[in-house]
């Protein structure tokens, strides 16, 4: 099998051009809300499963708190638009840049390692920027960072199978 360079070089040879402005664009103005959606939605199924581990047989209740906590949704995906918006930045530039195509499945890891890593090193910013001693990171913290990160992660996959250009089938 072709290498992804070869492929792109190809596609390019016969009128393929890479939508850096689209990605770009797209992954600002959306990455932000996927990850607020994400962070929702496993918020509301954590919260679901240990409401039942704890009482299993008012289970009608939960389901009711769950459906209601699905009205939140537009007040998180607004969140994650403010909050997600240098990460989504950092992780469409990067993408842009080295022109990135999903052709086998092992492309999302690499999605899930960019938008990891891109919200990682905006967290570090800021916790330098806010933080007179930032090295005195306590258990919570480091949780915390690590949840957005696979938060992070998780909308850049999902970002990227919807807003990363396709190849036509004839490549």
């Amino acid at each position: 099998m072709a290498t992804k360079k070869e492929i792109l070089a190809y596609a390019k040879q016969h009128g393929f051009i890479y939508p850096k402005e689209k990605v770009i664009l797209l992954f600002i103005l959306l990455g932000g809300a996927v990850g607020g959606f994400v962070a929702i939605l496993s918020m509301g199924l954590w919260l679901l499963l240990i409401s039942i581990l704890k009482n299993p047989s008012g289970i009608f209740d939960y389901l009711q708190y769950f459906i209601v906590s699905f009205l939140t949704i537009p007040l998180f995906m607004l969140y994650g638009i403010l909050l997600g918006f240098i990460p989504a930045l950092l992780t469409s530039i990067y993408l842009s840049i080295k022109e990135f195509i999903i052709i086998e499945t092992k492309d999302y890891g690499f999605l899930f390692l960019i938008g990891s890593l891109s919200v990682l090193f905006s967290i570090t910013i800021l916790i330098i920027i806010a933080d007179p001693n930032p090295f005195i990171f306590d258990f919570n913290d480091t949780i915390l960072t690590i949840l957005l990160a696979i938060i992070g992660g998780i909308s850049a996959m999902i970002c990227g199978k919807f807003f990363l250009p396709k190849l036509p089938n004839n490549f």
